[in-house]
């Protein structure tokens, strides 16, 4: 098949990159493939990065032209929407020389329905919480931008990369969530777990150092203020020497600045790392015990998931995705900042009960592998292809 792969970036760092970059990997192994971006990317990098093998001769890369490129410049976290929509606009006029459209980028308003991955239980069309007026002429305006409604993103199949995230879209298409343009109701979504690259085993328990990881963008959704207030009381009670390594990027400067001041009295335990290697992302995870993931309703979880693989005992909060990830073990997922602090505590006390964690952790994340999302993706692509054998469009 001829497969359009539209997605804002191939590039790293990025759960959703990730995403995009092993389905790149999967689809060029027996599809002739595009990719159309809002910015050039290079499969090398992305390869070094991801762990794929995407090879470079056998994707043709389109990025979208001036003027709506620029728009690629925003911060991560400003004009999503806006942003998918420049994207989408030039896919729209290339429809017709494709066979399949697929995005890893959540909803994908395209000229016919293909494949999207959806990261979080999102609204097709959310209700306003504020400047309602406003919002909505921003929506109407996206709309216009691409030259087809959004709505007719429910027309596409809808993979989800966790049952919490599939459940959600399920409450919201029972809410009537439920667009003109789609053939099935918003919500009934199969789920594809992201691909987890093995960052192999790493050091033995005994030489690895009482570090506590917090991986993720440097945003404020991520809630990296409560993992050091938690490693802080950590180290008050039952280990002393407990470090803090917050790894990520720089997404947002403002809250960057603000975590770097909150840390300013604790440097000789509160470590920032940006934009690691993959290499040096891996060997960092080998030598440490811990991992925590502060965010609420995180959607997936990928480096609490790395990180188990790892073999760290990650501490994930008691939300979305990140329950999946560490398998409901009810021993490492924790609420409020003195439920963390107790349940650390008491796997910190009993090493019987951290062995049998690692060891679980290791099997059960496992089951999120690189192999197994290319696995399940190709066989979702193939009976895609077998439904719609009947609908080729020839330009």
């Amino acid at each position: 098949m001829r497969v359009l792969l539209v997605q804002r970036s191939l590039s790293p760092p990025g759960g959703g990159n990730a995403v995009a970059a092993w389905m790149a990997h999967a689809l060029a192994e027996r599809h002739a493939v595009t990719s159309l971006t809002a910015t050039s990317w290079s499969p090398g990098d992305t390869n070094a990065f991801y762990g794929t093998a995407i090879p470079g001769d056998r994707v043709t890369r389109r990025v979208i032209p001036p003027p709506l490129s620029w728009l690629a410049r925003l911060p991560e976290h400003r004009g999503y929407r806006l942003r998918m929509c420049a994207v989408l606009r030039y896919a729209r006029p290339l429809a017709d020389r494709f066979d399949l459209m697929v995005t890893a980028d959540n909803y994908g308003a395209f000229a016919r329905p293909g494949i999207q991955y959806l990261h979080f239980p999102a609204a097709l069309q959310p209700v306003p919480t504020r400047l309602a007026p406003i919002v909505n002429l921003y929506f109407a305006f996206c709309d216009r931008l691409i030259g087809i409604p959004w709505a007719a993103a429910a027309a596409n199949l809808t993979l989800a990369n966790s049952k919490w995230t599939a459940e959600g879209l399920a409450r919201l298409s029972a809410g009537g969530d439920k667009p003109a343009g789609g053939d099935k109701p918003l919500g009934l979504s199969t789920v594809l777990y992201p691909p987890v690259i093995d960052p192999g085993d790493g050091e033995p328990w005994e030489r690895r150092s009482n570090t506590f990881l917090c991986i993720g963008r440097f945003h404020g959704s991520k809630r990296i203020e409560l993992a050091m207030s938690i490693v802080r009381r950590v180290r008050a009670g039952v280990m002393p020497d407990a470090r803090l390594v917050i790894v990520g990027s720089a997404v947002d400067r403002e809250y960057t600045q603000r975590l770097h001041a909150l840390a300013g009295n604790d440097r000789d335990w509160i470590e920032f790392r940006e934009d690691l290697s993959r290499a040096e992302l891996n060997a960092l995870m080998g030598r440490c015990r811990y991992g925590i993931q502060a965010m609420a309703h995180e959607h997936f979880g990928m480096a609490s998931a790395e990180m188990a693989r790892a073999g760290c005992i990650v501490f994930p909060h008691a939300s979305g995705g990140s329950v999946e990830v560490v398998g409901h073990d009810e021993r490492l997922l924790w609420q409020s900042e003195d439920d963390a602090v107790a349940r650390i505590g008491a796997v910190a006390r009993d090493s019987a009960a951290r062995d049998a964690i690692r060891a679980r952790l290791r099997t059960h994340a496992a089951t999120f592998s690189t192999e197994r999302f290319v696995a399940q993706f190709n066989a979702i692509v193939d009976d895609w292809e077998r439904r719609h054998q009947g609908e080729r469009h020839v330009s």
